[in-house]
């Protein structure tokens, strides 16, 4: 009777557990979000330059839309860090939007 030989694939210990986000709290992922003023043109744009901290139930994705203090804001561009440390998950730079 032939043995069976292991395989690299099976080891015999078990998987290792999926990597924990220390950012993400239970509640969401922590993203730090940035406007610059001077890249819109809209008069109805804010004037100053904002930089804010949130947490949402999933990172936002460019084209979606985040709300603060009374005005929308369009997702530019994301730039995702891989935290081995407590902090945030993303940089999220903004513009203004206007809805027309």
């Amino acid at each position: 009777m032939a043995t069976k030989k292991p395989t690299s694939k099976s080891s015999g210990k078990p998987s290792d557990p999926p990597l924990s986000t220390p950012a993400s709290s239970g509640q969401g992922f922590k993203v730090q979000v940035f406007y610059l003023a001077a890249s819109s043109n809209n008069p109805k744009a804010p004037l100053k330059d904002a930089l804010w901290f949130a947490t949402y139930p999933i990172i936002p994705r460019i084209g979606d839309c985040v709300f603060r203090d009374g005005v929308y804001y369009r997702v530019e561009r994301v730039f995702l860090y891989e935290n081995l440390a407590a902090g945030w998950c993303a940089d999220v730079e903004v513009s203004f939007y206007s809805r027309r």
